[in-house]
């Protein structure tokens, strides 16, 4: 059993012992004992309330302690949508009231959904993305981007993404950091599956560039990436010639790897050149990084980070994304100001406190075609909030 799981059925219980007491406690008060849906709102309620006051005082005092909202989300996770809906269906079973039944039986089968199934949807996708630098008549690049694959112990996901990535038959893998996520109290099993999965990649023709992410140490990272044929950028950038000598209209690709914005992120290290058939890229984790590139001669920026916001709420999106940008930009392609922004959603999911969850925004691979014969944009970035 991974140090992972043992932490989360351990939260999972309290989580559990919690509801069950909180069913008890105003189950015993007279206004609610009789009224099963006033006490299933009143549920909710006593639960929520707390949660989200810890939230906001975390928020309020250290923007960085992360850590303390996802132990929010699992208790919320492991208490409201799974114990409380269990004990719900269970109530309205024997009161027969088949309403009431069915709001917790659709509410725990959500909670099931996403954490037994909606993790391992992987999902392709693949996208023609066209470029200014490059002739029109030039042949494409297939390029597939991953992301945030945060392992915390070998898994069959991991596996089925690496047999995926070797059938599309990429000329090059670009990984936009995040790969052991914790407990870091013992690494090793997220260590190893980590390297399991990048050894299990074919190398294509032009290679594997990996940048840093946060949700490992640089030391962790170095154990990962030991003895793979892997290229890792850290503020330092890989320039690959496309075609062969004296082709007319010869492609150059040119790859800045930067490292995260909180750990040593150098805008000077970045210094692209608008030349002929040259493609400037930037191989960054978080989003947020497209701010500092406006000015720059970038043309696709190429990050993670936000999972796509894990959960994503129908006809509204992603609650929380840890990036300031709107939350349109949580996965896809976009325009950013100048340049082209590829967010991919990523492979795995948060780890430490945070329970392993999707919700309408499975793991996924970008298969990105590139292309030439493209216009570079002209719009306006949005207003950093």
């Amino acid at each position: 059993m991974t140090p992972y799981l043992q932490l989360h059925l351990l939260l999972a219980a309290l989580s559990a012992g919690g509801a069950v007491a909180l069913e008890f406690g105003l189950g015993r008060v007279g206004a609610l004992r009789e009224h099963p849906w006033r006490r299933l709102i009143a549920s909710y309620v006593a639960l929520a309330v707390p949660l989200f006051a810890w939230v906001l005082a975390v928020r309020r005092f250290d923007h960085s302690h992360s850590t303390f909202q996802f132990l929010s989300v699992a208790v919320g996770y492991y208490a409201g949508v799974l114990a409380l809906p269990a004990l719900t269906l269970v109530r309205a079973s024997r009161a027969r009231q088949p309403a009431l039944a069915g709001a917790g039986a659709a509410a725990l089968g959500v909670g099931l959904w996403a954490l037994l199934v909606e993790p391992d949807r992987l999902v392709t996708v693949e996208r023609e993305v066209r470029l200014a630098p490059w002739s029109a008549a030039a042949p494409p690049l297939r390029v597939v981007h991953i992301s945030d694959l945060q392992t915390v112990g070998a898994c069959e996901r991991e596996r089925e993404a690496a047999r995926r990535v070797n059938a599309l038959e990429p000329e090059l893998i670009v990984f936009s950091g995040d790969y052991a996520a914790g407990p870091f109290r013992d690494p090793e099993p997220a260590i190893a599956a980590a390297r399991q999965f990048l050894g299990e990649l074919r190398r294509p023709r032009l290679g594997i560039v990996c940048v840093p992410g946060h949700a490992e140490s640089e030391r962790v990272r170095e154990r990962i990436f030991a003895g793979l044929d892997v290229v890792y950028l850290a503020n330092s950038e890989l320039e690959l010639a496309l075609d062969p000598p004296g082709t007319p209209d010869a492609r150059r690709l040119r790859i800045f790897g930067t490292r995260t914005l909180h750990e040593g992120f150098s805008v000077e290290s970045l210094a692209p050149r608008a030349e002929p058939g040259l493609l400037n890229v930037v191989l960054a984790h978080e989003p947020d990084v497209a701010w500092e590139l406006l000015d720059k001669q970038v043309d696709l920026l190429l990050c993670g980070h936000t999972h796509g916001g894990q959960l994503v709420v129908p006809f509204y999106g992603a609650p929380m994304t840890l990036s300031r940008l709107p939350r349109r930009f949580a996965r896809g392609l976009h325009e950013f100001g100048t340049l082209l922004v590829n967010v991919n959603p990523g492979l795995g999911m948060e780890g430490n406190f945070a329970p392993r969850i999707r919700l309408f925004c499975p793991p996924q691979i970008d298969l990105l075609v590139l292309r030439g014969g493209g216009v570079r944009p002209t719009g306006a970035a949005p207003e950093r909030s």
